[in-house]
């Protein structure tokens, strides 16, 4: 990227950014399709199907860093992934769209049981350590929780009963198309942006903190804009949400495979309380209305601010 000049760059980063934007428009009109055609809700689509497409950058980053024999990268990318999403990306999203809101009928307990799964690395990562012990438990924790969901939903029995497959084929079609233009075109901006940070001798430390940890979060951006357009509040919403679960189920395999402990883990013990508080913030805005509002999106980001300003200036 480097070799490119640097109008060039810009023109890339303005490029690709409208692709993923188009592809996320498109990502969205098919879920809410595919939810229609079976009955689902969209929280349902957006948690289990979003969720764990939109994280696949972190799953092969997990297995890039286990294989170097470095699995701490990927856990300070799976934590700050997880507080990222559920203060800056769902503030934002509150922010922009003035509220957003979950499916009626969604339960308090499903919304604490989602939660806890987000919560999960605060308790096991608490002693500095990430066993394979750990790692069955939020695999498990994972599992239990889709469980759970299906059994209230009947997605299952839903998926048999539909009788539109052809079209259902095209839907998800759709989504995996998007998806990829989505991945590829994240990549390319975030080795842009890369070049351009190295153009400007930006540190590395806030180039990987704020520049990449938000660039492998790109699709999560790009689906909150083309909600804010279409107003799929509740899509995006789960879609955060699913996204922060999964990075609970990334670790779990990474416990499994590579376990390995910190010898100085006061940063991450930090970002653990950080992830809590964010996690307990999120449950009692919800706690009554099953929303977020502007207001509560505000303090979403005040989060995030001290996420910011601790690893910038933090020793």
């Amino acid at each position: 990227m480097q070799s490119f000049p640097f109008v060039w760059q810009i023109g890339l980063l303005l490029g690709f950014g409208l692709v993923l934007t188009t592809a996320a428009d498109m990502v969205l009109r098919a879920a809410t399709s595919l939810a229609k055609r079976y009955g689902l809700t969209s929280y349902t689509i957006g948690f289990l199907l979003f969720g764990l497409i939109t994280s696949t950058p972190e799953f092969f980053v997990a297995l890039e860093s286990a294989a170097d024999g470095v699995p701490q990268l990927a856990v300070g990318n799976l934590i700050g992934g997880s507080i990222l999403l559920l203060s800056l990306v769902m503030g934002i999203s509150s922010v922009l769209l003035g509220r957003i809101t979950l499916d009626h009928g969604l339960s308090f307990g499903e919304i604490a049981l989602s939660s806890s799964v987000v919560a999960a690395p605060v308790i096991v990562l608490w002693d500095g350590s990430l066993s394979r012990t750990d790692g069955l438990f939020m695999v498990g924790l994972y599992a239990l929780h889709v469980f759970l969901l299906n059994r209230e939903k009947k997605i299952l029995e839903r998926l048999r009963k539909n009788n539109s497959k052809r079209h259902a084929g095209y839907d998800a079609a759709t989504i995996l198309v998007g998806f990829a233009a989505m991945a590829v075109s994240a990549k390319i901006i975030v080795e842009t942006a890369g070049s351009i940070a190295s153009f400007f001798s930006i540190p590395p430390l806030v180039f990987g903190l704020i520049l990449l940890s938000l660039g492998t979060n790109l699709p999560e951006f790009a689906l909150a804009v083309g909600a804010a357009i279409q107003r799929k509040k509740t899509v995006a919403f789960a879609d955060f949400l699913g996204s922060s679960a999964a990075n609970t189920l990334i670790l779990g395999f990474l416990g499994l495979v590579s376990p390995f402990s910190f010898a100085a883990h006061q940063k991450l013990t930090v970002s653990l309380i950080l992830l809590g508080s964010v996690v307990a913030y999120f449950v009692w805005a919800l706690s009554s209305r099953r929303d977020i509002t502007r207001k509560e999106g505000i303090g979403l980001l005040f989060f995030y601010a001290i996420f910011i300003i601790y690893e910038l200036l933090g020793q």
